[in-house]
């Protein structure tokens, strides 16, 4: 990623939302261990409320992901035998000894360019003043236009309230100087959070120079998290081809073989597209 790309996207305010603030977060790969400790924060603080059952506006992923064998014996009309619900979906790939897999966090990516907002028919999605993307649960009426638009399927419906609900990035913890519950709850301490568009940011630093990562660090005063190391090597964004221009950058896992980490990290200039396609808006805007 060169230096000019960078200054391109965060080295000036959003040139469509005007925010001069880009919240964004890095997560190192080779510390996460799938414990899934981010996502019971996140559910327990934000989607334990009705229509919220099965809402994870945080999860983890298994990369890749291994599939149940097929069972005779089985009741479940697919033939898999689900059992064990866990028993088969951490499968390595690969042939001894170079077996390789990956924890791969997924939040919301709080796009600079965000698939969802145009495609919302009431206009009740914004971005505020901090670069978070928010859905006005007053003014949604449940169109869910913004669930197909967006690429990462990030955005769920919920049944009771009749309206499209997302990640927030925990912004009012963050307005009140903490990190969000998934930064603040990792186990392995994976996660770094702060202003893209601060280039004296830790975040910011640990993005455009990964050899900083070797040592530890002390994120910013006002989040006051305590010390963390993160990994050296590429950060990328996941599936920058999207067009979208996600906030969520990762520490590249290592040991993965280069053309596999290229289906998810690849296919945009190593994570940054020089020339970002418009994601399309196919439903006309509401006017209110």
């Amino acid at each position: 990623m060169s230096e000019e790309l960078w200054q391109k996207y965060y080295g000036r305010p959003n040139a469509t939302y005007e925010n001069k603030v880009q919240y964004g977060m890095l997560i190192d790969i080779n510390k996460c261990i799938g414990c899934h400790t981010c996502t019971i924060a996140c559910k327990t603080t934000w989607t334990d409320g009705q229509g919220q059952e099965d809402m994870y506006w945080n999860n983890v992923n298994t990369k890749p992901f291994g599939e149940y064998p097929r069972k005779s014996n089985v009741t479940d009309p697919s033939g898999y035998d689900y059992s064990h619900s866990n028993l088969y979906q951490d499968v390595p790939k690969g042939k001894y000894p170079d077996l390789w897999q990956f924890y791969l966090p997924r939040p919301c990516n709080q796009c600079a360019r965000p698939a969802c907002l145009p495609a919302c028919p009431t206009s009740s999605i914004y971005k505020n003043e901090n670069g978070v993307v928010l859905i006005d649960q007053d003014t949604c009426e449940g169109y869910q236009n913004c669930i197909k638009a967006c690429p990462y399927d990030k955005i769920y419906f919920n049944k009771f309230t009749q309206t499209s609900q997302k990640c927030i990035f925990c912004f009012p913890l963050v307005e009140n100087g903490q990190e969000p519950q998934c930064v603040k709850s990792c186990v392995g301490k994976a996660r770094s959070f702060g202003d893209l568009m601060d280039p004296d940011s830790t975040i910011s630093k640990l993005i455009r120079d990964p050899s900083l990562g070797a040592r530890p660090y002390k994120p910013e005063r006002k989040f006051g998290a305590g010390h963390r190391t993160t990994s050296t090597g590429p950060r990328r964004q996941y599936r920058a081809d999207f067009g979208t221009i996600p906030s969520v950058w990762y520490v590249l896992p290592k040991n993965v073989p280069e053309k596999e980490l290229e289906k998810y990290f690849g296919f945009a200039m190593k994570g940054l597209l020089a020339e970002p396609h418009t994601p399309e808006a196919p439903i006309k805007m509401k006017h209110i």
